[in-house]
């Protein structure tokens, strides 16, 4: 992490953790010396409560702080920011209290009191400190002092970009094609050109410092930043050759690989990192354990629906009750996927002959009135019955609850580059596509925009939302043939 994306989850997290101790003195406040309403508990019931507290507060922290979007959101965002976080608080504090069938769970009042005292304190907390962030860290002693080598063509771009870290504070800029000093470039002095530069870096208080150059000044630049180097500066360099593949070079492009905060060194060789999406691995690490769990009632809940399934779909077609097929998963990896079997026995021999009936344009097949579907077959999949042994899979980790659809491999050997980026999280049970009409959504392209949107927005958030449209949609039926 950066230091300012350190600084920010730091206070952040201590922001809303005396937002939720303010507001459980409030809570007990008002429903005990207040409304007298609340039971005389012992210490021993509020020792447990106060360890559920922050447990469910752990964890909906680590999955839904925001933590990293809290200086550039606007007070409507925040409101609903602090509303959701309170509402997730709430039902996490809820499961809690159940599962331990803690004493407290029987005081409403609390309950409710801490929850909207939680949802104020939040937001007052919040919006202070993103005033103070914004308006008063960079002066202090803890910013971290910058100056600035490059053109009169790179500087507005670069000075903006920092002038919106709260951490930095902009000390001067040299510009390398200018005349003279003096002037200002947004705001920023120009405190030395090409030939007094190093005699301004060497007087100014800095900490860091930026170049940023076209590929013919960096030769030119070598003694410089030896000389920055031996005064145990901090030099942040532009790499001319990886300037393409940021976002503001591919503003136009749907999707498009990303540059990563990090280097790595193999073979004595500096590597930058360049990939689509990165995601917080304690974010990932919850939506596994989220997929176990649901994985798990998931297969409680479809063993008896299987069992009864099992008899009609096995007296209108002999065969096996499960369909196992090769499909791909994370990145290209293989893996057999489990489904009630929907269709006749041969219908894989039939696909060949049907293809002319594909409505679907480019990479997947789907026709009306299916002749290889059975009528069982039909049933289930308006209901999604066929899909319930891909819990099996989702327990094994193949697959997740929400994803993206996982292809054939047949499928698969016709993608073009750019179709694979949609493989780059893996398959779900559902997802965007699937929640979005899927039965009216006829290209195949506008199925992998679908899916790239899902992968860049990622949440844990995004994912829950997905889980309960998908609910609405299996019991309505819509968007399932």
């Amino acid at each position: 992490m950066a230091k300012k994306d350190k600084i920010q989850y730091a206070l952040n997290f201590a922001a809303d953790a005396l937002s939720l101790l303010v507001s459980v003195v409030i809570a007990w406040a008002v429903t005990d010396k207040g409304l007298h309403v609340l039971l005389d508990y012992t210490r021993q019931d509020w020792g447990q409560f106060i360890l559920i507290l922050l447990l469910a507060f752990v964890v909906v922290y680590a999955g839904f702080n925001g933590a990293a979007r809290l200086t550039r959101r606007g007070w409507k965002a925040e409101l609903l920011h602090c509303a959701r976080n309170t509402v997730l608080l709430g039902a996490a504090l809820a499961v809690c209290l159940l599962l331990t069938k803690a004493t407290l769970l029987e005081s409403r009042y609390l309950y409710v009191g801490l929850l909207t005292a939680n949802a104020v304190c939040l937001y007052l907390s919040h919006m202070g400190l993103k005033t103070y962030l914004n308006q008063y860290f960079y002066k202090g002693s803890l910013a971290t002092l910058v100056g600035i080598i490059t053109t009169s063509d790179r500087a507005p771009a670069l000075i903006h970009d920092l002038k919106h870290d709260w951490t930095k504070k902009l000390q001067g800029l040299v510009l390398l094609d200018a005349a003279k000093p003096g002037a200002q470039v947004d705001g920023v002095p120009v405190a030395a050109v090409y030939e007094d530069a190093l005699e301004w870096i060497r007087r100014e208080p800095l900490d860091e410092v930026y170049v940023n150059v076209p590929y013919q000044s960096g030769d030119s630049l070598r003694p410089l930043l030896s000389e920055m180097e031996s005064m145990g500066l901090c030099v942040h360099l532009n790499v001319t050759v990886l300037e393409p593949y940021t976002a503001a070079a591919r503003k136009e492009e749907q999707w498009f690989p990303k540059l990563q905060t990090t280097v790595e060194t193999a073979g004595g060789v500096p590597f930058v990192t360049i990939m689509a999406t990165e995601h917080d691995f304690g974010a990932m690490v919850l939506k596994r354990l989220m997929d176990i769990a649901g994985a798990l009632v998931g297969l409680v809940i479809s063993v008896p629906i299987i069992a009864v399934t099992a008899i009609p779909l096995k007296l209108e077609s002999p065969g096996p009750l499960f369909f196992c097929q090769k499909r791909v998963g994370l990145n290209g990896r293989i893996f057999r996927i489990y489904k009630l079997r929907s269709m006749y026995v041969d219908a894989e021999q039939r696909k060949q002959e049907l293809m002319k009936q594909n409505k679907m344009q480019g990479l997947m097949f789907k026709m009306d009135d299916d002749p290889r579907i059975t009528r069982v077959g039909k049933f289930i999949r308006r209901t999604s019955i066929d899909e319930l042994p891909q819990f099996w899979n989702i327990l094994k980790g193949d697959m997740s609850l929400v994803g993206t659809r996982p292809p054939t491999l047949d499928e698969y050997d016709r993608y073009d580059s750019h179709h694979k980026r949609r493989l780059s999280m893996k398959p779900g049970l559902t997802g965007l596509w699937q929640v979005s009409g899927r039965s009216n959504i006829q290209d195949f392209e506008d199925v992998v925009k679908l899916d790239v949107a899902y992968i860049d927005n990622w949440s844990l958030g995004l994912d829950v939302r997905i889980l309960i449209k998908t609910v609405g949609v299996v019991f309505k039926r819509t968007g399932a043939e």
